[in-house]
């Protein structure tokens, strides 16, 4: 989520994002917490023979696209203005249509890096950068009413197989539209754009404009019309493969065509049992629950529909059940690999941090980084750099606290240590000096891959350093602190060398290898925003019979 806008329980706005997730796929299926897979799903369930993705849709057919009001509003009233928005650029509005002031800054923007050409991509707004836009800037604004001039349908209530680059795409051309909404919606409003219906009216209509060189093909077009030049335009390829131009759509509409049933419980049996025997008598691929009921009896009908459904649990992150003549070998395996798991949990972790308000959320996001199970000590080293701390760096830059939510500061218990370190230090000896008094380790079996066989892990390592230590501007200060915002895996860390022999290492987790290793991280300018993504105390780190203090900075 970009930067002050994290703190939103709208929806629409958070599903703007999901493309960003780091090594997401070219094609990826996104599911609301209410749909059920109903039965087996083939790969021609989610692609047709072009490769292309299938967009599944309710039988209704939207009429007129109808301006949202300003407050408040029904889902109904949403979907009429997304429509209207769809309507304005893909029947008002030609394909090779460019606004002005799009134009001059990506001109500008390709200048300043010496790019040019149309296999230079325009890069979609960076995160940092949506909270500046979104103030600086509003959309053009849209008419009351527009009558669409082709048929699109309501989106089904059934997973949604996106081409990434679409979305991609997407975040670029309407950087201005979506950002706006970011920051003034922080709960659902009518004028969001319902990003399931926008996906599914441009992938249908317009697929092509999700490749990387379409919009620097408009841009050189552009330039080309405004020089008058009379030489013809390169003929610009673009592939429908979904990895450059995403393949062409197939849409199946109406529960019959689409595999999927609509379903919502209410307070009344009779009602939910007339859903529950539609879903049994017709089979569907997919199917969805909406929450519409309050009773105790119509949720233990729902529990009770839904344990005869799906009576045995998956769980994703466990392999299959071993055949009988395995049951030996597999056990012993699970029961070295689970004292290994257990082992490496007991180590400390060692934290490096450039401001002292870096500390508390750093902490808690263990609890998730470990998922839970770290039971070693935990050492904090904030860097002694000489300069300012980020509350004096605030109040002379004039930046205010975005995201002013209270939380709990954290009161450590007797497993946190926090010391000071010397700025500029290599995470060795930061790591080395924090470790001497811990001895032991755990040896990684020959059947670690990566080339960690043979190691010894004395500990793990979260360097959370600053980068351009001491912050001097408002575009440093938004990154100035940073967590792990995910669970960490084996592969996230890299070793690094402690002594007393070369197998003697830590494993370490850095901000600088955050592309690298596909590693998610939340930033903010303060405390105060990262308790946003962790504003709970952790029973693990913190002392829980403390009295409450609030972080207000």
């Amino acid at each position: 989520m970009p930067y002050g806008m994290r703190l939103t329980v709208d929806s629409h706005v958070i599903e703007q994002h999901l493309w960003r997730v780091r090594n997401m796929t070219a094609v990826h299926v996104y599911m609301n917490d209410d749909y059920f897979v109903n039965r087996d799903v083939a790969i021609t369930d989610l692609f047709n023979e072009y490769g292309g993705t299938i967009v599944r849709t309710e039988k209704g057919i939207l009429r007129k696209g109808v301006l949202g009001p300003q407050k408040g509003g029904t889902w109904g009233d949403g979907v009429r203005h997304t429509h209207l928005f769809n309507i304005m650029e893909l029947d008002v509005l030609h394909e090779d249509y460019l606004p002005a002031e799009l134009e001059r800054k990506w001109s500008a923007e390709r200048l300043q890096r010496g790019a040019s050409g149309v296999d230079v991509p325009v890069s979609p707004m960076a995160l940092n950068e949506i909270i500046d836009t979104a103030y600086a800037h509003a959309p053009a604004p849209l008419p009351a009413t527009l009558l669409p001039r082709r048929h699109r349908r309501y989106a089904t209530h059934a997973p949604f197989v996106y081409c990434t680059n679409m979305h991609r795409f997407l975040q670029t051309r309407y950087g201005v539209e979506l950002g706006y909404n970011a920051l003034r919606h922080r709960s659902r409003k009518a004028r969001d754009l319902f990003v399931p219906f926008l996906y599914n009216a441009f992938i249908m209509a317009r697929p092509w404009q999700a490749s990387p060189r379409f919009l620097p093909y408009l841009l050189e077009l552009h330039r080309s019309r405004r020089e008058a030049r009379t030489d013809a335009m390169p003929p610009t390829q673009i592939v429908l493969d979904n990895f450059d131009g995403c393949g062409p759509a197939s849409l199946r509409g109406g529960s019959v065509a689409s595999e999927c049933i609509f379903g919502k419980f209410v307070d009344n049996v009779t009602a939910n049992e007339a859903v529950m025997e539609r879903v049994r008598q017709t089979n569907p691929l997919y199917f969805n629950i909406n929450a519409g009921f309050s009773t105790a009896e119509a949720a233990a009908q729902l529990r009770s529909f839904l344990h005869g459904k799906f009576p045995t649990p998956v769980y994703l992150e466990v392999g299959g059940a071993p055949t009988a003549g395995e049951d030996v070998a597999y056990g012993a395996e699970e029961g070295a690999l689970s004292r290994l798991f257990g082992d490496l949990m007991a180590l400390p972790v060692v934290c490096v941090v450039s401001y002292e308000e870096g500390v508390c959320p750093l902490v808690r996001s263990l609890a998730l980084a470990f998922a839970g199970h770290h039971r070693g000590g935990v050492r904090v080293s904030v860097e002694q750099h000489g300069g300012a701390t980020l509350r004096e760096t605030r109040a002379a830059l004039g930046h205010g606290v975005v995201s002013a939510m209270p939380a709990p500061a954290c009161t450590y218990g007797e497993r946190v240590r926090v010391g000071p370190a010397t700025g500029g230090e290599d995470i060795s000896d930061i790591a080395r000096r924090a470790l001497d008094a811990m001895g032991g380790g755990v040896e990684l079996p020959a059947t670690c891959g990566g080339g960690g066989a043979g190691l010894r892990v004395r500990g793990f390592v979260v360097d959370a350093r600053t980068r351009g230590v001491p912050v001097r501007s408002a575009a440093a200060l938004r990154d100035a602190l940073a967590a792990p915002a995910q669970t960490l895996s084996l592969e996230d860390f890299r070793a690094v060398a402690v002594g007393p022999s070369e197998r003697d290492v830590v494993l370490v987790v850095s901000r600088e290898d955050a592309d690298a290793k596909a590693v998610h991280w939340v930033n903010g300018a303060s405390e105060s925003d990262l308790l946003v993504t962790y504003p709970l105390p952790v029973e693990a780190y913190e002392d829980m019979g403390a009295g409450v203090r609030w972080s207000m900075l």
